[in-house]
């Protein structure tokens, strides 16, 4: 996908919170739409291209469009304005989780796997900067200079997943002696690996690799 409409999560009520929280600043509230858009897709696009620590403010500051001064003006530190990438990019998450929720073809844990490995990893509705921010914040923050405590963004996908395996184990279409949310966890995992090999560019025979995920799955936890 092009980088069009990354602006989508751009809430203006997620960033009264984060003004509130310390997390930037009324300055940077106050500003039009555009100019905090901007900043927000050149933080995505920097820190998933170099990282926490292989992004400097003064490089963050050429490609945004704004001054040293500036920036300090909006974010008190480097570590603020990755809190603010992250947490602007988790309220877009929920909300894709929930369209992805809401367009499943069907109640069955079949129907519902299948669609949302579909729109995560065949016809991924993140944009190519979103993937790869996506693959920062997951997995190389961790062995970066900074932990943000709490935020965790896989967890749209597990909490969905196990949402599934439940509902299949009351409805008696998946056997009901394992515990669903291990369950759930465990085919998030798997999930969440094959989304992580497709942002970073592997190839994989899409459609195969969906049937025989479901297969491999319900060959297991079928009743």
């Amino acid at each position: 996908m092009t980088e069009i409409s990354i602006g989508r999560a751009l809430d203006e009520n997620i960033i009264v919170t984060l003004v509130q929280r310390g997390i930037t600043t009324e300055t940077f509230r106050r500003l039009d739409h555009d100019k905090k858009y901007r900043i927000y897709r050149a933080a995505l696009r920097l820190f998933g291209k170099y990282g926490y620590d292989g992004l400097s403010i003064d490089q963050f500051c050429h490609d945004a469009g704004i001054s040293k001064g500036s920036f300090f003006q909006y974010f008190p530190s480097k570590s603020h304005l990755l809190e603010f990438t992250i947490l602007l990019f988790d309220n877009y998450l929920s909300t894709l989780f929930e369209e992805i929720k809401r367009t499943a073809p069907g109640p069955m844990v079949r129907q519902r796997l299948i669609h949302l490995y579909e729109e995560l990893v065949i016809n991924s509705r993140l944009y190519r900067i979103e993937e790869q921010f996506y693959l920062f914040a997951t997995r190389a923050i961790y062995h970066s200079a900074i932990l943000l405590e709490g935020i965790d963004l896989e967890r749209h996908l597990t909490n969905y997943v196990i949402e599934i395996i439940k509902r299949g184990e009351e409805i008696g279409e998946i056997r009901g002696d394992f515990d669903y949310e291990l369950t759930g966890h465990l085919v998030a995992m798997i999930i969440s690996a094959l989304v992580g090999k497709t942002y970073l560019g592997k190839k994989l025979p899409h459609r195969q690799t969906r049937e025989y995920l479901i297969s491999f799955l319900f060959d297991g936890i079928k009743a």
